[in-house]
């Protein structure tokens, strides 16, 4: 009886091992079955990533999305997943794997969506600019300062879009809601909140908030003497012009500025340090004589007169320039004398050459002699400057 039980045993294990094997062999992984979805999630946006693919091929395409010229930064989703964002100088060029996509824009709580199919080697290219125009219009808003006289950059729901100044306005193009505005000199803002609908134009006057919160001085810019009428820029921005006649008075936020004053190409710059209730004056008359005047290296013959045979010339040599130079005049003049022999009287005509050291930006005032060979009774007509050589 014994010796049955164990044999049933011995024979039940068999059957047990057999079972198990046989479990073991169905587990195994059919190279045929369909593979799985993978998904990988962005993780920065706007840099260029892989998207949801077949783990079984991984091959990709390129994908271009624009908005034309919808005026925004707006961000780019595909297939809920968000990829970078989008504006009008600068579309999202990113590479995106096999298959059917959703591409999404959206422009504050309104979104465009559309589906693509995604090829490898192709360029899938998606413009919403339409769509957007149609669905989420824009608006109008200009950003001003009045007369306060400074040139600021214009930041809207935290992004810079521009600069402002006095006398020009930022005008742009906002997508409707509600947006902040703010404008800033140094570390103080202002700012104001605004509604921004496709049917009206909204405006925003930061002028006098500005000049009840920041501290500034008097500026005087004149030209002395000097006879014209000139375009005055500060921190390169234009305020108005300044003449002989009428010297242009602006008010400046404390700090340095630089001012400046062109005749054609030729420019001078003053750099001024503004103080509250503290009158600022820059005169630019003098330095627009020697700058202006004269821009390139001259000789100049300023009197001259005669003694017998002997000329005297008064000259001046002008070096407008930022380096010292060398520089040689030759100074010609007609003449008649009497000849000794014939006793006619004979035409003549002398060249006479001058070399003098001429610091940068300075005149050199120069007494220049010269004799005038032949007989007597001799007479010169006016002298003048043949060459200049530097």
């Amino acid at each position: 009886m014994k010796k049955i039980i164990l044999l049933a045993c011995i024979i039940g294990c068999i059957v047990v091992a057999g079972c198990v094997a046989q479990t073991g062999k169905n587990t195994t992984p059919d190279s045929n079955s369909p593979s799985t979805t993978l998904s990988i999630p962005a993780t920065t946006p706007g840099i260029a990533q892989t998207l949801p693919v077949s783990a079984k091929d991984g091959v990709t395409g390129r994908l271009i999305v624009a908005i034309g010229s919808y005026f925004g930064e707006l961000p780019v989703f595909i297939d809920n997943t968000s990829v970078g964002t989008v504006s009008s100088a600068k579309p999202l060029n990113i590479t995106v794997n096999e298959g059917h996509r959703t591409v999404r824009v959206c422009s504050g709580t309104r979104c465009e969506q559309v589906g693509v199919e995604i090829k490898s080697a192709i360029k899938t290219s998606i413009d919403f600019e339409e769509r957007l125009k149609n669905n989420a219009p824009q608006g109008s808003l200009s950003v001003s300062l009045g007369d306060y006289n400074a040139n600021l950059p214009v930041l809207i729901d935290d992004k810079n879009r521009g600069n402002v100044s006095m006398g020009k306005p930022l005008n742009l193009t906002v997508s409707e809601g509600r947006h902040t505005v703010k404008v800033c000199s140094g570390s103080v803002c202002e700012q104001q909140d605004v509604e921004i609908t496709s049917t009206k134009r909204t405006t925003v006057d930061f002028g006098e908030r500005l000049k009840k919160s920041i501290r500034q001085g008097p500026l005087i810019v004149s030209l002395g003497n000097y006879i014209a009428e000139l375009p005055v820029f500060i921190d390169n921005t234009s305020v108005g012009n300044v003449s002989t006649v009428k010297p242009l008075n602006v008010m400046l936020s404390e700090g340095n500025h630089t001012v400046r004053i062109c005749v054609g190409l030729i420019c001078e710059n003053e750099t001024v340090v503004v103080k509250f209730a503290q009158q600022s004056i820059v005169d630019f008359g003098e330095r627009l004589k020697k700058s202006v005047e004269f821009s390139t290296p001259t000789v100049r013959i300023v009197n001259y007169f005669i003694t017998g045979n002997r000329l005297t010339v008064d000259a001046e040599f002008i070096n407008p320039g930022k380096t010292d130079l060398s520089m040689g005049a030759t100074v010609g003049v007609g003449y008649s004398y009497i000849d000794s022999a014939t006793h006619q009287r004979e035409n003549q005509y002398g060249q006479y050459r001058f070399t003098r050291s001429v610091k940068a930006g300075s005149r050199l005032k120069q007494t220049l002699e010269m004799t005038l060979s032949g007989g007597s009774s001799t007479i010169a007509s006016e002298p003048t400057i043949v060459e200049v050589i530097i």
